[in-house]
């Protein structure tokens, strides 16, 4: 495949799924925002009721079966290998991945709807077992420009810091150096709204 500069892209896929690729048409790479490098897609027309359609299909949803638009990840984060191996249905409901920062902060990676490393929000060591779960999938959710860390549960959406400081309802949570992905407990403080 050839970039708009004519310099050459190489897509990597199994042999064994080299025929189903064919069968599906001409493939093309265009520059994907969300994964901040090139997807390798198709297009598709379809008529139905007299109305025409164009539809696009990536690579790696072929390969896997899926819908177009089941978020997949590309686990050594190269977007242009799509090997089975390479490639993994994105559960957005699976707890999140940590990393320990140092002796005192967590760092919990907060990924996008397509698993992708966006951010990573920091807490205190006393809080992992709390916030860390199973039911819990943490993400960046921008309300207005109100920027913040939320979960999606069965029981509602449900926000980062609060969850660690408890307020009542005559009280808010306060970051102390205003950055909204630092929920470590010396940075939050409970006010009255």
């Amino acid at each position: 495949m050839l970039k708009k500069d004519g310099s050459e892209l190489t897509c990597k896929i199994d042999t064994y799924d080299a025929e189903r690729v064919k069968q599906e048409g001409i493939w093309f790479a265009e520059w994907h925002k969300d994964f901040n490098n090139y997807l390798v897609q198709t297009q598709s027309v379809t008529k139905v009721n007299g109305k025409t359609t164009a539809t696009k299909k990536t690579i790696h949803s072929v390969i896997l079966d899926v819908d177009p638009r089941t978020p997949i990840k590309h686990l050594n984060g190269n977007t242009l290998d799509n090997r089975k191996e390479n490639l993994e249905v994105y559960n957005r409901t699976s707890k999140n991945d940590c990393t320990k920062i140092d002796h005192e902060t967590m760092g919990i990676i907060l990924r996008d709807k397509f698993g992708n490393h966006k951010e990573t929000a920091l807490i205190s060591m006393e809080d992992v077992n709390k916030v860390v779960r199973d039911n819990y999938n943490w993400v960046i959710y921008k309300k207005g420009s109100e920027l913040m860390v939320v979960a999606n549960t069965p029981e509602g959406r449900i926000r980062l810091d609060s969850l660690i400081m408890n307020p009542d309802e005559t009280m808010k949570v306060h970051h102390i150096n205003l950055n909204p992905l630092d929920n470590r407990r010396k940075n939050l403080e409970n006010q009255p709204i």
